[in-house]
């Protein structure tokens, strides 16, 4: 998982988590949802490749550009 982390730390040179955030939120966050995404994957038989597919979309929903995170973005200025 830390490799994960480092990989987007290193693509994102704006911001960055504490040392206390990386292993308190952070961690806590990745593991709720890779549950989360296990979870669907037990109740419906649904293929790996399924699952890929369902967190590019909702990756797509937080790229910089998307109209999501420049809603997101604008709520939080105000």
């Amino acid at each position: 998982m830390w490799k994960i982390i480092e990989k987007i730390l290193m693509e994102n040179k704006k911001w960055a988590p504490s040392k206390e955030e990386n292993l308190g939120v952070i961690t806590s966050v990745y593991e709720f949802i890779k549950e989360k995404l296990s979870e669907l994957q037990n109740k419906t038989g649904c293929p790996d490749s399924f699952i890929y597919d369902f967190i590019g979309n909702i990756q797509n929903e937080w790229h910089p550009e998307s109209c999501h995170s420049i809603v997101r973005n604008k709520k939080r200025k105000n």
